[in-house]
């Protein structure tokens, strides 16, 4: 069936299927939800590198703010590239490298640090409005979710809760008008 034809609705404790497709999926995710936990602000974390995601949450579990609002690792490109020149400098040492090749190899270490340096900003924009928001919303391009689900594991996996998958353009629209005049309120 074509993504614009038919809504979809689940019950029980299978919301997290949807609503992870669309955070997998999408390029653009705005997200309202009150409650946002660990499992999911990591999830989102995973997958902001190369999409926006606009978050309004009246409270967070746990460390998620700080997950969400986190900015990636040095440590990790700074791990990568001290063990390429190590194994580099052995292996130029042993006469296994030529020059030319070991230029080539320094320019790729500096490539994926450009890369990191790239794609290390947070693209994920998180506000906390002044009064509780109670609405839960997943929207991207392509489809939106509305109904009781918090984004939280239990939420999602373990409560019984409604959820409405929506894939026609203009409620899709209607729902980014709605998440606007929140996120402006």
């Amino acid at each position: 069936m074509p993504f614009w034809r038919g809504n979809r609705y689940s019950t029980g404790a299978g919301s997290h299927a949807q609503v992870e497709q669309l955070i997998r999926r999408g390029r653009e995710i705005y997200i309202v939800s009150p409650y946002i936990d660990n499992y999911y602000a990591a999830l989102i974390r995973r997958h902001a590198g190369r999409k926006r995601f606009y978050i309004l949450s009246s409270s967070m579990k746990g460390n998620a703010r700080r997950i969400l609002e986190s900015r990636g690792s040095w440590a990790s490109v700074a791990v990568f590239a001290a063990s390429v020149v190590v194994i580099l400098c052995i292996l130029f040492a042993l006469s296994l490298l030529s020059p030319g090749i070991a230029v080539l190899a320094v320019l790729a270490v500096l490539a994926r640090i450009a890369v990191f340096k790239h794609f290390s900003g947070n693209r994920i924009r998180l506000k906390v409005p002044g009064r509780f928001v109670h609405a839960k919303m997943y929207i991207s391009e392509r489809m939106a979710i509305t109904g009781s689900a918090n984004l939280t594991y239990n939420g999602m996996h373990s409560n019984i809760e409604h959820m409405e998958t929506v894939y026609d353009p203009r409620t899709i629209l209607e729902l980014k008008k709605q998440f606007w005049k929140i996120w402006d309120a």
